[in-house]
C-alpha cells in the first residue's frame, strides 16, 4: 500500500455500507487502510477523492465521520480568508524574485590602481547599476565595452549570482623602465663641490677625491683611449660624492586668506531598489559653495542586506577668511617648510651645517637657511659622437 502525502482518515456507517463500497470502486475512489468493526467501516481516501466519496456517502445515506486530516490544503485551509498574510506572502514572493532576478548589489575584484568609483561610473554610462534586470544584461557586450571605457584594464570577467553582480578584473602593468646604460656619456659635476668620493661604475676617472670642480666639470669619462691610440665610447657612470653649499628661501605674511567651513545641513532620502526617493519635510541645502558628503546605511534582516537603505546626504557650507597671524606662528611655519624641503631634497644627503636667519617686515617674516651638505653631486651627459 503507497503511502500519499494529503489524506482523510474516517468512519462510515449505514445501511448501503456495501454498495456505497462498490460505487466508490467503480468511480475508482480506492479506498486505503480498510477494517470493518462492530458494523463501522473504517478507511481512508485521498484528499483529492474526498468529495467524490462525500457525494457518494450522501446518495447511499451512509454518514461519515472524519477522523484525522493530513495535508498542506488541509493546513492552509484556516488561513485561506486572512488577506494580511497573503499579501505579506505575495510581498515576500516579489522581493524573493526582485533579489535573484535583479541587480541588488555591484562586488569588484582585482583593482588596485583603478578605482570603484571609476569602475561603477563606466558600468552606469552602460546601462549596469543597482536596480537593473539580470537577464537583460549582455555581459561578454558589456566587458568588451568596458575595456574600452575605463583605461588600464587588461582582463574583465563579470558574473551573477542571485542579485549580487561580481566584477573580477586584472589590471594592466606598466612595462619596466628602460634603463639607457649603453650610450656613451660622461658624468660630469651637477653643483660646485669639493669632491670626497668616487665609485667608478663605467667610465674612466679624470678627478680624485678632495679636488674642487665647478658645475658642468668632467669627473668620469666615457671616451677612454687604448694603448693603440684608438678612442673607445662608453656609458660612465658612478656614484660620486662631496662638500657643497645650498640655500633654502621662503617667504609668509602676517595676512592670509584662509579656507572655513560653515553648517553642515544633512537630507535623507529613501533608496529602493537602486531608485532614490526623497523625503517629505527635509531642510535646503545652503546656497553657494559647498561640499557634498553622503553616508549609505542598508536596510538588513537576519544579517541579508535588503534592497532598501537610507541615505544621510550632507552638504557643508565653505567659504574664506582672512586672518592675521602672530610673528611665532610665521616663524614656525616657515620652519616646517625647511623641515619638508630637508626630507623632500636631502634625506639621503648629510647635513654638515645648517645656519638661518629671519628677516621680519611690516607684511610678513622671510627665512633663508644657508647649508653645507655631503652628497650626490653629479649627473650623466650625453656624448655626440660624429
Amino acid at each position: 500500500m503507497r503511502r500519499h502525502s494529503a489524506w482523510v482518515s474516517f468512519t462510515a456507517e449505514g445501511v448501503q455500507l456495501n454498495a456505497f463500497r462498490d460505487a466508490l470502486r467503480t468511480a475508482h475512489f480506492p479506498l486505503d487502510a480498510q477494517q470493518m468493526r462492530g458494523g463501522v467501516l473504517y478507511a481512508r481516501a485521498r484528499a483529492r477523492h474526498w468529495f467524490g466519496v462525500s457525494g457518494a456517502a450522501e446518495r447511499y445515506g451512509v454518514r461519515l465521520t472524519v477522523l484525522r486530516r493530513r495535508g498542506l490544503r488541509f493546513l492552509l485551509a484556516p488561513y485561506r480568508l486572512r488577506l494580511g498574510l497573503l499579501c505579506g506572502l505575495l510581498l515576500g514572493l516579489a522581493l524573493f524574485v526582485w533579489c535573484n532576478c535583479y541587480v541588488r548589489s555591484i562586488e569588484i575584484y582585482g583593482n588596485t590602481t583603478i578605482s570603484d568609483a571609476e569602475i561603477l561610473s563606466a558600468l552606469d554610462r552602460l546601462g549596469v547599476r543597482r536596480g537593473t534586470a539580470v537577464h537583460g544584461i549582455e555581459f561578454s557586450c558589456v566587458e568588451q565595452r568596458m575595456r574600452l571605457a575605463v583605461r588600464g584594464i587588461e582582463w574583465i570577467a563579470m558574473r551573477h549570482t542571485g542579485g549580487r553582480l561580481i566584477v573580477e578584473l586584472t589590471e594592466e602593468r606598466e612595462p619596466p623602465e628602460q634603463v639607457r646604460d649603453r650610450i656613451p656619456c660622461n658624468y660630469i659635476a651637477d653643483v660646485d663641490a669639493r669632491l670626497t668620493d668616487i665609485r667608478v661604475l663605467g667610465g674612466q676617472a679624470v678627478r680624485q677625491a678632495g679636488d674642487t670642480v665647478r658645475t658642468g666639470d668632467l669627473i668620469l669619462s666615457g671616451a677612454v683611449e687604448d694603448k693603440f691610440g684608438t678612442t673607445r665610447y662608453y656609458h660612465a657612470d658612478g656614484i660620486v660624492t662631496g662638500i657643497y653649499e645650498t640655500d633654502f628661501t621662503q617667504e609668509e605674511p602676517f595676512c592670509c586668506e584662509i579656507p572655513v567651513t560653515g553648517e553642515t545641513v544633512t537630507r535623507r532620502v529613501t533608496e529602493v531598489f537602486g531608485q532614490r526617493i526623497a523625503l517629505p519635510f527635509q531642510p535646503d541645502p545652503p546656497a553657494g559653495t559647498v561640499i557634498y558628503e553622503e553616508e549609505r546605511h542598508p536596510l538588513t534582516l537576519f544579517g541579508l542586506r535588503l534592497p532598501f537603505a537610507r541615505i544621510d546626504c550632507k552638504y557643508t557650507e565653505t567659504g574664506s577668511a582672512v586672518t592675521v597671524r602672530s610673528a611665532d606662528e610665521v616663524r614656525t611655519l616657515l620652519r616646517a617648510a625647511a623641515a619638508r624641503y630637508e626630507q623632500n631634497f636631502h634625506a639621503d644627503d648629510r647635513i654638515l651645517s645648517r645656519t638661518e636667519a629671519f628677516t621680519e617686515t611690516d607684511l610678513g617674516i622671510s627665512l633663508k637657511i644657508h647649508y653645507e651638505i655631503e652628497g650626490v653631486i653629479g649627473k650623466t651627459s650625453e656624448i655626440f659622437v660624429k
